[in-house]
C-alpha cells in the first residue's frame, strides 16, 4: 500500500508536471494571454503580453489596463471585462481595430472567458488576444480584387461593345464609300460626259479624300479585329526581299515627289520567311509613309533589310523631324498623334503605329524606335527567321559522297521543322517521340514507292536538336522523287491533324545532286555535290487567295492553248487547271473577266509552278500557278477592285 507521504509526493509531481505544461504553453504561444481578477487587475500574463508592452511579466502583475493604454482604449476594454464578469457570458473572437502600446495600429481578435473558483463563483477572467492584421488585409485584398474584377468585366463588356460598334459602322461605311468611289471614277474617266480641267482637279481631290477615308475605315476594322481577338494571320513562305522590292517603285516615286531621296539596302540572295505577307507589308508601308511624311524636302530616307542570327530585321531610317524622348513610350499607343512639326498636316486617327505593333508582336517579333529631335528617326522591327537547314555537316557530306559514283544523279530529301521551338512547346514532353514518328513516316513512305536495290534510301542526317532529317536516294528519277515528296507531305499533314498539332511549318525540299550538268542555280557544297533547292509546296503565293472559278484565255509562246479553268485568284496571281504542261518560268499572257471591270483583264505573267494531277483519264492534266508581272497602276487598281468584290 502507498503511504500518505508517497501519495502526497505523487500528487505534487502531477501538479508540477501540469504547471510546467501550462508554463510552456504560456511562454510558447505568440498570442497575448492574461488573467485578471474582479477588479481588473492583471494576475498573470505570458511573455507575448509583456513583450508587446516592452516590459517583463512581473512588472505587469497587479496593474490594470489604465496603466498601459490610453484612457478611451482602457475604458473600452474595461467595459468588456465587466460584461463578462457580471453576466458570466464569454466574448468570443471579437474583432476590432486597436492601437498597441508602441502606437502601431493593428487588428486583433479577442476572446474573454469568466474564471470560477471551486464554489462556482466568478473570481476573474481569462483573456486571449491575437493579432489578425495580416488576415484582415487578405480579406480586404480579396474584397478589393472582387471589386476590381467586376469593374474589369464591365470595362471588357464596354470595350467589346465599342469594338462591335466600330466593326459594324466601318462595314456599313465601306459599301456607300465604294459606290462614291466608283461614281467619282466614272465621272473622272469621262464615262458620264466630258470633264474639264477644273472639274478633274476637284474630282482628284475627292478621290484622295475617299482614299484617306477608306484608310481610316480599314484601320478601325483592324483595331476591332485585334481587340476582339479575331485577327487571323495567313502565313505563307515568301521572299521578304522580293516583297519590299514590289512596292519600292511606288514609295521611291512618292518620296521623289516631295524632294526626298529614298534608297533600299538589301542583302544578297533570297530572304525566305514564313509570315502573313499582306500584314507585314502593312507594317512596312506605314513606317515608310511616316518617314516620307515627316521628312522635309531635300532629306533622305532608307529601308534596310538585314539577317541577324535567328531573326530578320527591317529598318526605316529618315532625316526627319525626330521624336522627343518623353514621347517615345506613348508613340505606339492607340489614337496617339505626335506631330513634331506644325508644317505637317495631321491625317488619320493615330492608329497606324499601334496596329503595326500588334501585327509585329502577333508574328512573334519586336518593334521599337530610336530618335533624336532635329536629327531623324530609326524605326526597326524584327521577325523570327524560319529558315531551311544550314549547309550539310562534314560527316553528312562524306556519307553522301561515298554513296555516289561519277555518273550518279541522286536526290537528297530534306525535312526540316522550321519553327522547332514552337513544335516542342505544342507537343510537350512527347516531342522526342514525335520526331521518331516522323522518322517512321519516312520509312513508311519509302516502302510505298517501288524502288530497286540501288535506289534504296539512306538516312544520312538525323538532327534531333534542330528537328531535321536528310535522306539520300541514289539512281532515282525526277518523277519518283516528286512522288516521294508528295507522299511525305500528305503523311506529315495527316500525322499533324491526327495529333492536333497546329501552326507547325515543315520545310520539305528536294535537292538534286548532278555530276553531269551543273544546274543554273547551284551551290557547290563538297567535291562532287551540286545543290539546287526546290521548296515543295511552292504553290504558296505572296497574297491571300480567294476561290474564283472562271474560264481564262492563255497565250503561250507556241500560241493559244486551253481550255483553262481557274481555281483561285489573288492580287499577285492565279492558279488553274491546264491540259498542257506549261514550262516553268516561261512568260505567258492571260485574259479573263473580272467582277465590276467592264473590259476583259489582260496581263503578262510568269509560270511559277506546275504539278501533274494523278487521273484515270487518258489525257494528262496539270495544276499550275502564275504570277503577274509588269502590271501598270491601272491594272493594279482594276485587280484590287475586282479582288475586293470577290472577297465580299
Amino acid at each position: 500500500m502507498k503511504t500518505a507521504a508517497k501519495k502526497k509526493k505523487e500528487k505534487y509531481e502531477t501538479l508540477r508536471y501540469k504547471y510546467n505544461l501550462f508554463k510552456n504553453l504560456m511562454e510558447a504561444v505568440p498570442d497575448v494571454i492574461y488573467f485578471k481578477d474582479k477588479k481588473g487587475r492583471l494576475v498573470m500574463v505570458n511573455e507575448a503580453h509583456a513583450k508587446g508592452l516592452g516590459l517583463k511579466p512581473e512588472e505587469i502583475v497587479g496593474k490594470t489596463d489604465f496603466d498601459f493604454f490610453p484612457k478611451d482604449r482602457a475604458e473600452k476594454m474595461s467595459r468588456d471585462d465587466l460584461r463578462v464578469l457580471n453576466t458570466g457570458k464569454p466574448i468570443i473572437d471579437k474583432i476590432e481595430r486597436a492601437t498597441r502600446a508602441d502606437g502601431v495600429d493593428n487588428y486583433v481578435s479577442t476572446t474573454k472567458i469568466p474564471r470560477y473558483d471551486i464554489k462556482g463563483n466568478i473570481v476573474g477572467l481569462v483573456g486571449i488576444t491575437r493579432d489578425i492584421t495580416h488576415r484582415i488585409q487578405l480579406v480586404q485584398l480579396r474584397d478589393e480584387k472582387k471589386k476590381i474584377e467586376k469593374r474589369l468585366q464591365m470595362l471588357e463588356e464596354l470595350n467589346k461593345m465599342k469594338s462591335d460598334f466600330i466593326s459594324v459602322v466601318s462595314h456599313e461605311l465601306r459599301t456607300p464609300l465604294a459606290i462614291m468611289k466608283g461614281a467619282v471614277e466614272l465621272i473622272s474617266d469621262g464615262t458620264a460626259g466630258p470633264v474639264n480641267d477644273k472639274q478633274r482637279k476637284l474630282l482628284q481631290k475627292t478621290k484622295d479624300s475617299i482614299r484617306r477615308l477608306r484608310g481610316i475605315i480599314d484601320e478601325l476594322l483592324d483595331l476591332s479585329r485585334i481587340e476582339g481577338a479575331k485577327l487571323k494571320l495567313q502565313y505563307s513562305l515568301i521572299d521578304l526581299k522580293k516583297l519590299l522590292e514590289e512596292s519600292s517603285e511606288f514609295f521611291t516615286r512618292s518620296a521623289r515627289g516631295k524632294g526626298i531621296t529614298l534608297e533600299y539596302l538589301m542583302p544578297q540572295g533570297e530572304v525566305n520567311i514564313f509570315i502573313d505577307p499582306e500584314r507585314v507589308n502593312q507594317v512596312i508601308s506605314n513606317l515608310i509613309q511616316n518617314a516620307i511624311k515627316f521628312t522635309e524636302e531635300g532629306g533622305r530616307a532608307k529601308v534596310e533589310l538585314e539577317i541577324i542570327g535567328a531573326k530578320i530585321r527591317v529598318g526605316v531610317i529618315d532625316t526627319g523631324a525626330g521624336i522627343a524622348r518623353e514621347n517615345m513610350e506613348k508613340l505606339f499607343e492607340k489614337f496617339v498623334q505626335l506631330d513634331s512639326s506644325a508644317r505637317v498636316a495631321k491625317n488619320g486617327l493615330g492608329l497606324g503605329l499601334s496596329i503595326a505593333k500588334e501585327l509585329v508582336e502577333k508574328h512573334g517579333g519586336e518593334i521599337w524606335v530610336e530618335s533624336k529631335p532635329g536629327v531623324g528617326s530609326r524605326f526597326y522591327f524584327t521577325l523570327p527567321r524560319f529558315y531551311s537547314a544550314s549547309p550539310l555537316e562534314k560527316n553528312a557530306r562524306e556519307r553522301i559522297n561515298s554513296l555516289l559514283t561519277d555518273e550518279t544523279l541522286a536526290y537528297f530529301v530534306n525535312i526540316f521543322i522550321v519553327n522547332y521551338d514552337e513544335f516542342k512547346k505544342t507537343v510537350g514532353f512527347r516531342y522526342k517521340r514525335a520526331l521518331e514518328d516522323l522518322k517512321n513516316i519516312l520509312s513508311t513512305v519509302c516502302s510505298k514507292v517501288d524502288l530497286s536495290t540501288d535506289q534504296r534510301p539512306h538516312i544520312v542526317m538525323t538532327d534531333t536538336k534542330s528537328g531535321e532529317y536528310g535522306i539520300l536516294f541514289p539512281e532515282i528519277a525526277e518523277k519518283e522523287a516528286a512522288q516521294i515528296c508528295t507522299l511525305f507531305k500528305e503523311e506529315i499533314d495527316s500525322y499533324f491533324k491526327r495529333n492536333k498539332v497546329k501552326k507547325i511549318f515543315v520545310n520539305l525540299s528536294v535537292l538534286p545532286y548532278s555530276l553531269k550538268d551543273e544546274p543554273p542555280v547551284s551551290q557547290k557544297m563538297a567535291g562532287k555535290l551540286y545543290i539546287k533547292k526546290i521548296y515543295i509546296g511552292s504553290e504558296v503565293r505572296h497574297f491571300v487567295r480567294i476561290p474564283y472559278k472562271v474560264n481564262i484565255e492563255i497565250t503561250v509562246p507556241e500560241g493559244k492553248g486551253g481550255p483553262f479553268e481557274t481555281l483561285d485568284i489573288s492580287k499577285g496571281g492565279i492558279s488553274f487547271i491546264s491540259t498542257i504542261p506549261l514550262e516553268l518560268n516561261s512568260k505567258i499572257e492571260i485574259m479573263l473577266d473580272l467582277p465590276k471591270v467592264k473590259k476583259p483583264f489582260g496581263a503578262k505573267a510568269r509560270v511559277a509552278w506546275v504539278n501533274e494531277i494523278e487521273t484515270q483519264e487518258a489525257k494528262p492534266r496539270f495544276k499550275a500557278g502564275i504570277e503577274f508581272i509588269d502590271l501598270t497602276e491601272k491594272d493594279k487598281m482594276a485587280l484590287s477592285k475586282a479582288f475586293t468584290r470577290i472577297d465580299k
